[in-house]
């Protein structure tokens, strides 16, 4: 019988959170075997040219890509990025991040890279059997030129899905979609605005990427039209509020603020930047409360080239026609709902998402099998996930998916402390996973949860509260920064200015319990010194201060009390 510590793990992608999945095994005593059908690690953060005729693809980051979350929020929880780099950091710099993190912590040795999984299937001892092909790229300078080898196959004790879900785009259906002569094409092939330039481009879609690359194109384009499904904008934040990144909140706004008014505290600052709009524009705001739509999106410059002129707003699409049907003359129109109509459009890119798909994977394992589609399918489609705690298949022991997760925050924490996680259950150092139908009652409930809070339900499958959902899964770790351990460690002060007041960085999640990092203490005092927007005279300050003081202390009186009462 094999020992805990020889338990073979296969990871599936070296993206950020396959890498995270990698370093994690390791150290736990572990043996990774990470695949990645791609010649280099990374994922989709590696921007290279895209062939729209190759299938196998994968969706990388286009040029010019700013990152929505701060240096300071989205490192690994124990590996802090430069001080002296951008507070967001382009693409490059996001790139040049992940290749030191993997030679720092020696994880390339335990990748494959030009390997191709194409299947996953359980076995009846609950293992793992992983068929996979390797590829050889014949033309350094071709890199669609490439040979198959012969498939191959391994069993494993375990299965992390790290792959992600940038695979397969999603296209909305318009009446003339098949008719329309100009160029069509979706936004995982956009990369250079300079391919667009003095061209006239529709862009459908009003997420980030939608939003990004409508600002790219307005200053090469002779004309970027913006079509909105729902004929309002979105919650669209800036990269900085009031002089300061949107993520350097501390946990007491999240903890303490009571929700109604906080909702309405960042909806009021949120609107004061949408104005001045254009008079077409006066009721397009957004009309559900904060919070309770679809994201919230990060775009600096959208609002200025709306305001000149540069991006006009439309509704939402009703046909596309190739054809003037009164002159009959070929000027590749579109119309919309609301009767308006544009022509000579030579490009449109749907900036509309992607299909959840894991083609090795049979799809009952995330989307929780015949009944429950059934039950959800109709209305969540595409989106339906069924996973325990964001992860865990109900009836499929022994796998996890990781990163299919979406935080209004940072992204590589998320990864991260799912990877912790996870291993944490493999090495059975936290409960174990409930029954099944524990775990379905758990996914109903979540279910549930959502359609009280959202509008749209349906695209919130993948979401979770950022903050909330770390210092879940953090506690059951142990690694979550209680306020009594960080006190008795590190002092009251420290916990006082840096824990409560603080930014909320990953690193505080390397403070306590097992694999706590020593410096991680110093890197939180280097993110706080480099927040130099505080103020630190702020009467509003001081008084949640002496909030915050009267909280905890209350909080001591009645631990003390009652083990005073139990003695």
């Amino acid at each position: 019988m094999k020992e805990l510590n020889e338990k073979r793990i296969a990871i599936i992608g070296s993206g950020i959170s396959g890498l995270a999945s990698v370093k994690e095994c390791l150290d736990n005593k572990l043996i990774p075997v990470c695949f990645e059908q791609n010649s280099f690690i990374g994922g989709h953060w590696k921007n290279e040219e895209k062939n729209k005729n190759n299938k196998d693809f994968y969706s990388s980051v286009y040029k010019n890509l700013i990152t929505n979350t701060s240096k300071e929020m989205t490192a690994y929880s124990d590996f802090p990025m430069p001080a002296e780099w951008p507070t967001f950091l382009d693409c490059p710099l996001v790139e040049k991040y992940i290749e030191v993190y993997a030679k720092k912590f020696n994880l390339l040795p335990y990748i494959k890279l030009n390997t191709k999984v194409i299947n996953v299937s359980m076995l009846d001892d609950k293992r793992w059997k992983i068929k996979y092909i390797t590829q050889d790229q014949n033309n350094k300078n071709d890199k669609n030129n490439i040979t198959q080898n012969e498939e191959k196959e391994e069993i494993f004790d375990y299965v992390m899905v790290c792959n992600g879900h940038h695979h397969h785009p999603q296209f909305p259906k318009f009446k003339g979609m098949d008719k329309f002569k100009g160029e069509q094409i979706h936004s995982r092939f956009y990369n250079d605005p300079e391919d667009f330039k003095n061209k006239r481009v529709l862009i459908v879609g009003s997420g980030n990427s939608g939003l990004d690359i409508a600002v790219q194109l307005s200053s090469v384009t002779s004309q970027v039209y913006l079509s909105l499904r729902s004929g309002r904008l979105p919650w669209i934040i800036p990269h900085h509020l009031k002089g300061k990144p949107l993520d350097h909140y501390s946990r007491f706004i999240i903890y303490a603020i009571p929700p109604k008014i906080r909702k309405k505290l960042i909806s009021k600052a949120i609107l004061d930047t949408f104005d001045p709009l254009p008079s077409y524009l006066e009721n397009s705001k957004p009309i559900d409360p904060i919070f309770t739509t679809t994201s919230i999106y990060v775009n600096t410059g959208i609002f200025e080239c709306i305001r000149n002129g540069s991006v006009i707003v439309k509704p939402n699409i009703r046909e596309l026609k190739s054809k003037d049907e009164e002159n009959n003359q070929e000027n590749n129109q579109v119309e919309f709902v609301d009767e308006s109509i544009i022509e000579d459009i030579d490009v449109i890119i749907y900036a509309t998402g992607y299909k959840l798909d894991y083609p090795f994977l049979d799809k009952s394992i995330f989307t929780g099998g015949d009944k429950i589609e059934q039950e959800y399918g109709e209305k969540y489609q595409e989106n339906l996930v069924w996973l325990y705690k964001r992860m865990f298949p109900v009836n499929h022991p022994n796998i996890a998916i990781i990163g299919l997760i979406y935080g209004a925050e940072a992204y590589i924490p998320l990864g991260e402390m799912q990877a912790r996680y996870v291993v944490n259950q493999i090495k059975g150092l936290v409960n174990p996973l409930p029954p099944p139908h524990e775990m379905d009652e758990s996914i109903h409930q979540y279910y549930k949860e959502n359609e009280r809070i959202y509008s749209d339900p349906e695209h919130h499958t993948f979401h979770a509260p950022t903050l909330l959902y770390l210092d879940e899964l953090s506690k059951e770790i142990g690694c979550y920064p209680y306020p009594w351990e960080i006190i008795k460690k590190f002092g009251f002060m420290f916990y006082w200015k840096f824990i409560i007041f603080g930014m909320a960085t990953p690193h505080q999640y390397r403070l306590l319990g097992r694999n706590s990092w020593g410096r991680a203490k110093e890197a939180i005092l280097i993110c706080n010194n480099n927040d130099r927007s505080k103020n630190k005279n702020s009467i509003f300050r001081i008084l949640l201060s002496f909030i915050v003081l009267l909280i905890i202390l209350i909080q001591l009186w009645r631990k003390f009390y009652n083990n005073d009462n139990l003695e």
